[in-house]
């Protein structure tokens, strides 16, 4: 190959790069607080389909919310009706999240559970 041709290749190959660094090709968003708090919750309903009901009834203090955020991860705390704390644990980029949970009376410290799954399949459906 000649050193024209093999320049030409080089630069064409250096603009594609950039272009596509440019426009973000290739690349998947972070997810919003939003968006998560949204999939722990359909995380957490698909789980336990009566969940829902429960929360929306009102006799027991169930929430869901955002305890800590950054770029690389965020931490949704659900309090469920039995009064155990959820955290689950979200790698912002990747969508893998693994849960602890904290029973107050019962436990002494926040344990990991063992149990994790990319919350990227529970985003809700539009």
């Amino acid at each position: 190959m000649n050193k024209k041709l093999s320049r030409a290749i080089a630069f064409a190959l250096l603009m594609l790069a950039v272009m596509a660094g440019l426009c973000g090709c290739g690349k998947e968003s972070a997810a919003t607080d939003e968006q998560l708090l949204a999939a722990i919750k359909n995380y957490c309903c698909t789980m336990n389909p009566d969940l829902e009901d429960i929360a929306n009834a009102g006799e027991y203090p169930v929430y869901w919310e955002i305890v800590s955020s950054d770029e690389q991860e965020a931490v949704v705390l659900f309090r469920s009706y039995t009064g155990a704390q959820v955290r689950y644990y979200i790698d912002r980029a990747t969508g893998e999240t693994y849960m602890t949970e904290f029973v107050p009376g019962i436990t002494t410290e926040e344990q990991r559970t063992g149990e994790s799954f990319n919350v990227k399949d529970y985003f809700p459906k539009d």
